[in-house]
């Protein structure tokens, strides 16, 4: 399991593709805090209303939410990246000269998993420091946001985000197929997929209040709050958690009867 976990995340940090999304993830973090700067130094701009400042200074978590996870741009992201990372193991050919051994790809499966949290993780931990060092860099003084609410806010953005970015890579393993792993990536990162779902069993007649119910404070929610710089319902946690975990077991038991040919 090691060895494979480590042989996924050398292939992300050599892959071109993932330097050029970490590349595009930079430009996407550092527009909230370009646009602040101009609304400080350029008259013109900020009588356009396109950025408006509370009297108070914002809080750091404010700042990272609505920089980082504001429109789920974030789970799209990391969605379609590893999405398409795991159809290059298929069209490449690794997956099928590396898993010979029994129980491979049960360690195959389940290291792609752990992949995808790392990655996200990491790559959320980046975008914050990026963000929060850019506000000082531009002079903003943001109110500081306890350690702890901190914490709580990237732990439950690292878990939803891994959550959507889990399912688009089952949908990588199950096709095979770039364009509907990618794809997978966008509608289900971005919410599309549950609200859709959401306005289907909220029109359906007879409907159970318990099923029609079922998206209410789901993932989709959740990203909409994280975006805010709020924290999310404890609920949280076991929703997304769950989510990965599901998708994660889909995954393994696929890929143990899956033809590589």
């Amino acid at each position: 399991m090691i060895a494979m976990l480590r042989s996924e995340l050398y292939r992300i940090i050599k892959s071109r593709f993932s330097w050029g999304y970490a590349i595009a993830l930079t430009l996407m973090v550092l527009a909230t805090p370009f646009a602040v700067w101009l609304y400080q130094v350029w008259p013109a701009f900020a009588e356009t209303g396109f950025v408006e400042l509370p009297d108070k200074p914002l809080q750091q978590m404010q700042l990272v939410g609505v920089s980082i996870v504001s429109g789920g741009l974030l789970s799209m992201g990391f969605s379609v990246v590893m999405a398409a990372l795991t159809t290059d193991d298929f069209k490449g050919g690794f997956v099928k000269n590396l898993l010979q051994a029994r129980g491979g790809r049960a360690t195959y499966a389940a290291s792609l998993m752990l992949t995808s949290l790392i990655f996200t993780a990491v790559s959320l931990a980046f975008a914050m420091v990026v963000v929060l060092a850019a506000f000082c860099v531009i002079g903003y003084e943001a109110a500081p946001t306890p350690i702890g609410d901190m914490a709580q806010w990237y732990a439950q953005s690292v878990l939803v985000v891994a959550a959507y970015t889990s399912l688009a890579v089952l949908v990588a393993v199950v096709t095979r197929s770039e364009v509907a792993g990618v794809l997978a990536g966008i509608f289900l990162g971005g919410g599309a997929v549950e609200s859709v779902l959401k306005m289907i069993l909220a029109n359906v007649p007879g409907m159970p209040a318990a099923i029609r119910d079922c998206l209410d404070g789901y993932l989709a929610v959740n990203v909409a709050t994280l975006s805010n710089g709020m924290l999310c319902d404890p609920m949280t946690y076991a929703q997304a958690g769950i989510t990965f975990l599901v998708a994660a077991v889909l995954c393994v038991l696929v890929m143990r009867r899956k033809n590589l040919d």
